[in-house]
């Protein structure tokens, strides 16, 4: 179903695969769901710093782990179901403590249709700290990896917000034994009202990762709306666990 290609002729650093659309990796409108664009960024990631040679063996071989700390996307448009794309990534050093990777999802025509630039850092697993990357890897890559995506934030001054409650599951846990990155995601879509989502596309997603969720974490989402944007502070307690900003536009079939 993926097939690793030979890394861009003009650009050595950039990664390639293809990829098909699954039935379950899509939703009722017949268009891959939002969190498995997730789900296949991760997966890239993985396979692309493996190449490199710090990818998840060898950072769990030092009790250490990759964690992403913030994503921000563009997306024209989901890939359809059965719709086979290109993902691309590459990476480069930005801070002494973070990497950056830049995604990109293109459809068979090469038009880029979601674009994504994220920051991740390596952290002592029994410390739950950061580390310095040159601390252990050697062999990033030299060309730069600029910003593709930039941040977007909302200001939610005076805005009182819906709010939504459940409970972290364990299905939603990862190698990291804490949740997904992807299940923010969810959670964020899902405390959305119906009427705004058969009205909007999604165009926009920008998560601020803050600290670890785990199964069975009491879990609140407080949502604000302003004009064509959605903040969603995903909470535990008073604890900020994540922030989610998501751009929309007026739905063409509304």
């Amino acid at each position: 179903m993926r097939h690793a290609k030979q890394p861009d002729a003009s650009n050595k650093e950039i990664y390639s695969v293809q990829a098909t659309v699954r039935t379950y990796e899509s939703g009722a409108n017949g268009l891959m769901k939002p969190e498995t664009v997730l789900h296949w960024f991760q997966e890239i990631a993985e396979a692309h710093a493996s190449c490199l040679g710090f990818g998840y063996d060898f950072v769990t071989s030092r009790s250490l782990a990759w964690v992403e700390v913030r994503m921000d996307a563009a997306v024209s448009r989901l890939p359809r179901w059965k719709e086979t794309v290109e993902l691309r990534t590459w990476t480069a050093q930005e801070t002494p403590l973070l990497a950056r990777r830049n995604l990109e999802i293109r459809d068979a025509q090469g038009n880029c249709i979601v674009a994504a630039s994220c920051l991740w850092a390596v952290i002592d697993i029994r410390r739950r700290r950061p580390v310095p990357l040159n601390r252990h890897i050697s062999s990033f890559p030299d060309t730069p990896c600029k910003e593709t995506v930039a941040p977007v934030s909302m200001d939610i001054s005076e805005l009182l917000p819906m709010i939504r409650e459940w409970t972290a599951e364990r299905r939603d846990t990862d190698f990291n034994r804490h949740i997904n990155n992807a299940a923010y995601l969810v959670w964020a879509l899902d405390s959305l009202p119906d009427s705004w989502l058969k009205n909007h596309q999604l165009t926009g997603i920008h998560l601020h990762f803050r600290k670890e969720t785990h199964a069975g974490d009491s879990m609140k989402s407080l949502l604000f709306f302003r004009d064509s944007l959605t903040s969603h502070h995903l909470m535990h307690g008073d604890e900020l666990r994540a922030e989610a900003v998501l751009e929309w536009k007026t739905s063409e079939i509304a």
